[in-house]
């Protein structure tokens, strides 16, 4: 049943098929299990995702675009030839193609998609008559009764992606395709495709191969909502056949027992069942040689780690999933009087600094300021993704009555794009918040113009020591300089830190930059690609320099000179009486 206009409209169970992808699939699709048996197909979680947003597509009348992050073995290549199929017979006269990374892919999927067609018992076009045009059924190319033509590519040939305009197309393990000279046959394929209305069909599918590429960076850009296309995935865990059972609760009580760091991670992380860990275990000893990182990349549970476990992380990926997430307080923190002698917290939630832990008296704070490129970050505007300032006070860690130690934790975040004139004037407002705290600007881009504003403040700067260029001197200077060996050096320590378990973290943003923070092919550290590494320097240069923090202390009360109030007329109360000198103090 459906209503047009008000009116109920009753829609045929053979209407429904044509309308509808997945009930097509999963009434007259044809598969092979895993055993080589043909069955029909029960669409798992990663399919419905599929299906699902070819349906919004189809109502709006919009093109669909989707990119697939996929596991090895859980159907994904499966659905997207049941939806190229299903597009094809509900539209006639269109044109497509299938490209795979090599010949073997393509043959591979391109079988699937036959089947489908001829064995499909669907009367599209009438009692008695397949979908197939069985004169022109090719074995590199298969036309439709209704002149709907799919063929196959590989991405590796010279005229890849060059065979005139196609509305349907699926791309096959993008990520291992590879680029010839200047030319990256991802692109090359796009622009054969027309994109622009209900017709037009585009799945891209692929198990990742690393940061860096055309499926990568259409895969962020996704994620992020960046670009036209759907970012579809599953983790291995969400779907049902990945579970072994056991025979009893003694045996299964005994791997519980057995389950070793990296897989109580998992069971905190994701909250996976005994079940689902008894077959992940037995998949990463049987299929990924028992190493633990390639069944990240394999079977992913997170779609950004497992970009990054074919890379070379910096940090430890288990510390780091190990640190405690958590909201704070979000808002800006400003000066209360025009003096600048005491600073305020007021909450917006379009505030551009988020606050964990507020200051104490007792312990010792450091603000660390990585800026972003140039005294003016928006010189190529928003599009470009330039660097954002990162700000962060960092409580030293201590011990306290009882003996037990509390790690060094970042208590406070600025992160913003704000002009250097009014980012200084903030982190003045952090320190002075935090007690006084010392400041460590990074002076390599514009932190030399926050160095300036931030003594005009009259804030503690940090001072490095180096032979003066002028006077051959070793001299004094301000701010913090990051250079190859400093920037080793302090990345290093942070590693360190980390590995340690010595660091509270509780920022999202923070997290995520360390874990997309990867050693490249040259064996330089830096942000994957797609990545700011804004969070990481400030962190790095924080915590390299924590020993230097600034004891936050209780105001003092000194007694004024009696003769002050005797003979300064102006030394009075609010309410215009002058106190009793022996009972007057003040706070400095």
């Amino acid at each position: 049943m459906g209503e047009v206009e008000g009116k109920e409209v009753t829609v045929s169970p053979s209407d429904l098929v044509k309308l509808d992808a997945e009930v097509w699939f999963s009434t007259y699709g044809v598969i092979k299990d895993k055993t080589g048996k043909l069955i029909q197909p029960a669409p798992n979680i990663l399919q419905k995702r599929m299906f699902e947003y070819y349906r919004e597509c189809q109502a709006k009348k919009a093109p669909c675009k989707m990119v697939v992050l996929k596991p090895r073995q859980k159907g994904a290549s499966t659905c997207s030839q049941a939806l190229v199929y299903h597009h094809f017979c509900k539209y006639g006269g269109l044109s497509g193609s299938l490209m795979g990374d090599i010949q073997g892919t393509s043959d591979k999927v391109y079988e699937i998609y036959r089947r489908f067609a001829e064995s499909d018992e669907f009367p599209w076009y009438g009692t008695g008559q397949g979908s197939v045009d069985p004169d022109r059924n090719l074995a590199d190319g298969i036309h439709l009764r209704n002149d709907s033509r799919y063929g196959k590519e590989t991405a590796g040939s010279k005229n890849a992606g060059r065979s005139g305009t196609v509305q349907v197309g699926n791309m096959t393990e993008t990520a291992f395709w590879v680029n010839s000279g200047h030319t990256d046959p991802a692109l090359a394929y796009l622009q054969s495709l027309y994109d622009e209305s209900e017709v037009s069909l585009c799945i891209c599918d692929s198990t990742p191969n690393g940061p860096s590429g055309w499926f990568y960076n259409t895969c962020i850009a996704a994620m992020e909502e960046k670009n036209d296309w759907k970012f579809i995935f599953a983790a291995w865990f969400e779907f049902d056949d990945s579970v072994i059972p056991f025979a009893s609760d003694e045996e299964r009580d005994e791997f519980v027992a057995s389950m070793d760091d990296d897989e109580r991670s998992e069971v905190d992380k994701y909250g996976c069942t005994p079940e689902q860990m008894r077959w992940r275990r037995r998949t990463l000893r049987d299929k990924c040689d028992g190493d633990a990182d390639k069944f990240r990349q394999e079977y992913p549970s997170d779609p950004l780690e497992c970009f990054l476990k074919s890379s070379r992380p910096r940090f430890n990926a288990t510390a780091l999933s190990a640190l405690a997430v958590r909201e704070g307080r979000k808002g800006n923190v400003t000066f209360a009087d025009p003096d600048n002698r005491t600073a305020q917290h007021i909450p917006d939630p379009r505030g551009n600094t988020i606050i964990w832990q507020e200051p104490r008296f007792g312990m010792s704070y450091l603000v660390g300021v990585d800026t972003c490129t140039g005294e003016d970050q928006q010189v190529n505007g928003i599009s470009a993704d330039p660097d954002f300032h990162s700000v962060q006070v960092w409580r030293q860690g201590y011990f306290d009555d009882e003996g037990v130690w509390h790690k060094h934790m970042l208590v406070a975040l600025h992160h913003s794009r704000i002009d250097v004139a009014y980012l200084s004037e903030e982190v003045a407002a952090l320190a002075k918040y935090y007690g006084g705290a010392l400041i460590v600007p990074e002076v390599n881009n514009s932190g030399l113009a926050v160095v300036k504003y931030l003594l005009d403040f009259g804030c503690t700067v940090y001072q490095r020591r180096r032979v003066s260029d002028v006077s051959q001197q070793m001299e004094r200077f301000y701010g913090w300089n990051t250079d190859r060996n400093t920037r080793k050096t302090v990345i290093d320590h942070l590693a360190k830190e980390i590995l340690d378990e010595n660091l509270d973290i509780p920022s999202e943003a923070v997290v995520r930059e360390l874990q997309t923070f990867v050693v490249n092919k040259k064996g330089k550290p830096e942000a994957a690609a797609g990545f700011h590494d804004d969070h990481v320097l400030a962190a790095a240069i924080s915590v390299f320099n924590i020993s230097s923090a600034s004891s936050m202390r209780k105001p003092k009360r000194k007694a004024v000179n009696p003769m002050r109030v005797k003979n300064d007329p102006t030394y009075l109360c609010p309410d215009g009486w002058s106190r009793n000198a022996r009972r007057v103090n003040t706070i400095v």
